[in-house]
């Protein structure tokens, strides 16, 4: 399977984001998005941040048991969810929900 780098999925996640909260998705805090970018790796929006105001280094990238790989920020808890939905489904590239 071909996934996308990390940095497009970091500009996709950032632009989702924005889309979202534009659109009025998510309020406050609200929902979370995900990206996959190899068998073991995905980056995800972090915990406490609008949605429609991240930024490239807030974005954390995690393997798919959830441990931190890269990023300063903490994982949403709701990551979880994600995670489960990349293992239940391998062919999955990315997870959002608001």
């Amino acid at each position: 399977m071909e996934y996308i780098s990390d940095a497009q999925a970091k500009q996709m996640i950032l632009e989702v984001g924005r889309r979202m909260y534009q659109g009025g998705f998510v309020a406050a805090n609200d929902g979370n998005i995900s990206c996959k970018v190899g068998d073991n790796g995905i980056w995800a929006t972090p915990t406490g941040v609008s949605k429609g105001f991240m930024t490239e280094d807030m974005l954390v990238k995690l393997d798919l048991d959830g441990n931190v790989l890269e990023g300063t920020h903490k994982p949403s808890s709701e990551i979880k969810m994600h995670l489960r939905v990349f293992k239940e489904n391998p062919k999955v590239q990315g997870v959002v929900h608001a």
